[in-house]
Formats: structure tokens, C-alpha cells, sequence
């Protein structure tokens, strides 16, 4: 007895554009907070 095949390719996930499209959207992000002057381990001006 054969186990069923489904229709579905069962890539990795990182073969997925989509989790590529995730990862640079993520990315950006955090780039954006680390280059912007509102760091939150930095005290308030007074």
C-alpha cells in the first residue's frame, strides 16, 4: 500500500516567495527603528 500523495507541493517553507517577501518586510523594519533617532533603550531629552 502506497501513501497518498497530495496535490500540494511540500516545498520548504523557504522555497516560498512569500516567506522571502516576509523576510525582507521584517528586515526594513527593523532597520528603519535602529536607524531612526526614537530608540527606546535611549533616555528622553529634557
Amino acid at each position: 500500500m502506497e501513501p497518498s500523495t497530495s496535490k500540494r507541493d511540500r516545498r520548504p517553507i523557504h522555497h516560498s516567495p512569500i516567506f522571502w517577501i516576509g523576510l525582507v518586510m521584517c528586515l526594513a523594519a527593523i532597520a528603519i527603528y535602529l536607524w531612526s533617532d526614537d530608540l527606546s533603550w535611549r533616555p528622553g531629552q529634557r
